[in-house]
């Protein structure tokens, strides 16, 4: 109960901050709020919208949860997406198979590719006591550089502009409501959730994760091999942000674009810590923000507030959750050392 208070407490500053910042330039915050409402959730196709804008935030901020959960800081949501985006588009517009083989396929083919670009900082994490936050960032660039390189040249499959070749059709993920841009990739994600929230409390590799994120030494005590379950969660936090890519390729695109992704992987960060490394949570969290991301233009174009506002409103997330977590970690670091220095609850 106190991280779900911490959460929407960090939500609610957020966008009472965001009011605050509209009163400074003379705009009417309830106009504006109620705008973005309306553009997110006002319609079939705004709310459909909603989803679609809902889903790779939900699958990069199950990443980035899964490597906060172990103890790790993956700054690489954003290249393991792009990465996984990639080889889906290039396996699906090579291979042609049935609608019921292609597809999974593909989906493996973008969850591995991502799982084993972030697999690399987990090594060097584990191997050398390399920073995963350093290697994370800069797997970023060359991922960002090399898939600009790829299909400008080598993979370029169209003269309009840098992009791949389009997917085979039986590839396609079609839409589940006509006239909208939401398909299985939806519900696939919050399946996702669901599985991710059993296997780290109902399984031993949940487990281990999990003492190793409270605790590198005690799990080592505990008889958990550290180095390789560094490394499994780095390549699970890789897969599922490759698997957000691959939904774009599948869903949306039907190709990879230079410009595919907005930067869902960098605002999985926000998602992840708003929702306090919870798999449930990061629902909620990332349908959160992919109504402020959905809602942002119709607020512009009806309230006349800039919809780069709801950027502010995002950092504003991260500031105040960050905060929350300190705060509990120094009440809990209180409570485990008294004023002499032994165990116990020290003094207010």
């Amino acid at each position: 109960m106190n991280r779900l208070a911490s959460s929407f407490a960090a939500a609610a500053l957020a966008l009472a901050a965001g009011a605050l910042a509209m009163l400074a330039f003379h705009a009417d915050p309830i106009a504006a709020y109620g705008a973005l409402l309306q553009g997110a959730l006002g319609s079939v196709q705004g709310t459909a919208e909603t989803f679609v804008q809902t889903t790779p935030l939900l699958l990069t901020g199950l990443g980035v949860a899964v490597a906060f959960r172990a103890g790790l800081f993956n700054i690489g949501a954003e290249g393991q997406l792009v990465v996984g985006a990639l080889c889906s588009a290039v396996f699906g517009a090579w291979v042609h198979l049935p609608t019921l083989a292609e597809i999974p396929l593909c989906f493996a083919v973008g969850a591995a590719a991502g799982g084993l670009w972030a697999a690399i900082a987990g090594w060097l994490r584990a191997r050398f006591g390399a920073s995963e936050i350093i290697t994370t960032i800069m797997l970023n660039y060359i991922a960002f550089l090399g898939a600009n390189y790829l299909v400008s040249g080598p993979l370029r499959g169209s003269n309009a502009a840098p992009e791949t070749a389009p997917i085979s059709p039986s590839a396609v993920l079609h839409p589940l409501v006509s006239g909208t841009r939401l398909t299985a990739a939806f519900p696939l994600a919050l399946i996702a959730a669901a599985a991710l929230a059993w296997w780290l409390r109902r399984t031993v590799a949940g487990y281990e994760l999990r003492a190793v994120g409270q605790s590198e030494r005690a799990a080592r005590y505990a008889g958990v091999n550290v180095g390789p379950a560094i490394v499994r969660a780095m390549a699970l936090s890789g897969a599922l942000a490759g698997l957000a890519g691959s939904t774009e390729v599948l869903g949306l695109l039907h190709r990879f674009n230079a410009q595919l992704s907005p930067g869902y992987g960098f605002t999985s960060i926000a998602v992840a810590l708003l929702a306090n490394s919870s798999p449930l949570g990061v629902i909620v969290s990332a349908f959160f923000f992919g109504l402020l991301q959905n809602g942002a233009l119709f607020m512009q174009a009806y309230a006349g507030v800039p919809k780069d506002l709801v950027s502010v409103v995002e950092g504003l997330v991260i500031l105040f959750s960050a905060a929350g977590m300190l705060r509990s970690a120094r009440g809990r670091a209180r409570v485990a050392v008294g004023p002499e220095g032994g165990v116990g609850t020290a003094p207010t």
